[in-house]
């Protein structure tokens, strides 16, 4: 084992698992038997922890008006259901699928603290009749550990009539690992502004000795020379050049488009290497990394009234990542 940890350490590679569609969420093939136990210190290796992450822009509003039984809290229960992730980050949901949400993981038994798992962050009042019936739409993070004091950031605004925001909160019992979710701006002379302002919370847990892990859609693609600052110098590949910060994509060194990932929608916007867009990425510091991996899922399950159209635009991401124990 101290021979793999080093070579990972030396190489920064990470297995890529190839993409498996939603649709078959009960029959996948389980994870690699060498991929480390999800949610804990490795028995190996007390001085490292092992998290496996789950993040989806579920489109709550804008292909769901909010509902609760079109079959979208039943796609997001069975994916969690089979992935087991350690936290969930989900962009676009609305206040009542939220709760929704809330009620399927604690049926199912998914979180160990079913009173303190879950916390929610709105973009949009309640009562705005143009998000979510009048539901209002926000952020949210889940967790299976008890979690900790709630920051709340909010972002620069950007005129658009949502109010975007960072959303953190730690592992109760382990307070240096911070999990983190937020939804950046579509408009593009506030991106600069906001990315810099999430940057400038990660650095502050980073610089003392805390482990931020943050998954988003930050509607910002990881070529652009606005994330320079955020990837870590040794990601310098053809299809993502210029960087000088710290922190890798939990993504970047996926085979597909080495330093860039697989795309996370199905959308017309030109990513890399024949890619659709990749906007929904997972970033935890990379001086804590022991190992990492991420996927992106099409979305096979449909949704709707007559379950008649796809859940989301959106891929789901899940990633494994080993980190170096913090304080």
């Amino acid at each position: 084992m101290t021979t793999w940890i080093r070579i990972i350490l030396s190489r920064g590679s990470r297995t890529a698992p190839a993409a498996i569609s939603l649709l078959a969420v009960l029959a996948l093939v389980p994870a690699s038997a060498n991929a480390a136990t999800s949610g804990g210190q490795s028995a190996a290796d007390p001085a490292t922890a092992t998290y496996k992450i789950w993040h989806w822009n579920m489109a709550g509003h804008h292909q769901h008006l909010g509902s609760t039984t079109n079959g979208i809290i039943q796609a997001i229960a069975g994916s969690i259901s089979y992935r087991q992730p350690d936290f969930v980050s989900i962009n676009e949901i609305c206040r009542n699928q939220y709760s929704a949400v809330i009620d399927a993981l604690q049926n199912m038994g998914w979180p160990q603290s079913p009173t303190n798992f879950a916390r929610y962050e709105p973009m949009t009042a309640a009562g705005d009749s143009g998000y979510c019936a009048g539901h209002g739409i926000g952020i949210a993070i889940f967790s299976r550990y008890a979690l900790g004091d709630t920051l709340r950031e909010t972002l620069p605004y950007d005129g658009s009539g949502k109010q975007r925001k960072l959303l953190c909160a730690p592992v109760a019992a382990r307070p240096w690992t911070r999990f983190c979710t937020t939804h950046l701006t579509t408009v593009a002379a506030s991106r600069s502004g906001q990315l810099a302002a999430v940057h400038e919370v990660l650095e502050s847990y980073r610089s003392r000795g805390d482990v931020p892990i943050v998954a988003g859609d930050f509607n910002v693609q990881p070529h652009s020379p606005l994330l320079n600052i955020w990837y870590d110098a040794s990601v310098d590949t053809a299809a993502n050049r210029g960087n000088v910060g710290h922190y890798h994509e939990l993504d970047d060194g996926e085979t597909v488009c080495p330093g860039w990932g697989e795309q996370t929608t199905e959308s017309n916007q030109l990513g890399a290497c024949g890619q659709s867009g990749k906007v929904d990425l997972i970033f935890a510091p990379a001086d804590r990394l022991v190992s990492y991996r991420a996927d992106a899922h099409p979305i096979g399950h449909v949704c709707g009234a007559n379950r008649d159209k796809p859940c989301s635009d959106h891929r789901i991401v899940d990633a494994t990542v080993s980190v170096v124990a913090g304080q």
